[in-house]
């Protein structure tokens, strides 16, 4: 016949503890006077004994659960016996845990258009600048960190084109060097000495 495992009194005004761990599982051996269970109180621990040897049958409260005086916690069945084939678990059940769903496939952001991003790249005093100067900022492309739009590139876009230099014309081409032949063949079709210059250059 299986012996009962009981809360044992506790003390004067100690009405209930709290089990803190199972010394013994079931189907374990037992020693008679051997610890089976903690439990703690307000003001104390307390092991409760096996009243006699055997082997450790149900556990019928788990631990961290709170008990009365004189509440059956458990049973020792005799040597010989065999344990139960289903024992009372020993700490407090887990919640069941629904199955999960299968989750949706992700669906991966579209970025933005490029266009839309170019306002967040540029401060305000930026975009009041592009506005003054009548600028996409989505035509710009940032020089700043990061690429942000400072207010060169907006100046850059908005300056006019700097002007085309005139190309200086050739420089004439030397007059090429009379020939000896020549310088003579022009004195002899000079004009009679009357007409000429005193004084003739020489060849």
């Amino acid at each position: 016949m299986a012996v009962e495992i009981r809360v044992p009194a506790l003390g004067e005004s100690i009405v209930d503890a709290v089990i803190v761990k199972w010394l013994k599982q079931p189907g374990e051996p037992v020693a008679r006077s051997e610890p089976l269970v903690e439990l703690e109180t307000d003001k104390v621990n307390v092991e409760v004994p096996a009243e006699q040897a055997g082997t450790m049958g149900e556990i019928l409260k788990a631990e961290n659960e709170t008990v009365a005086v004189g509440e059956l916690l458990g049973t020792i069945l005799p040597v010989g016996a065999s344990a139960p084939a289903v024992a009372a678990p020993a700490t407090s059940a887990a919640p069941a845990v629904a199955p999960a769903t299968p989750a949706a496939p992700a669906v991966a952001p579209t970025p933005p258009p490029a266009a839309a991003a170019a306002p967040h790249r540029a401060g305000p005093a930026v975009r009041r600048l592009a506005a003054e100067k009548d600028v996409d900022l989505s035509s710009l492309t940032g020089s700043g960190p990061g690429g942000r739009v400072v207010p060169e590139d907006v100046l850059r876009r908005t300056a006019p084109p700097a002007a085309a230099q005139p190309t200086p014309p050739p420089a004439p081409a030397p007059a090429p060097a009379k020939s000896a032949c020549a310088c003579r063949a022009g004195a002899r079709a000079s004009p009679p000495a009357s007409s000429r210059p005193s004084a003739l250059p020489q060849c």
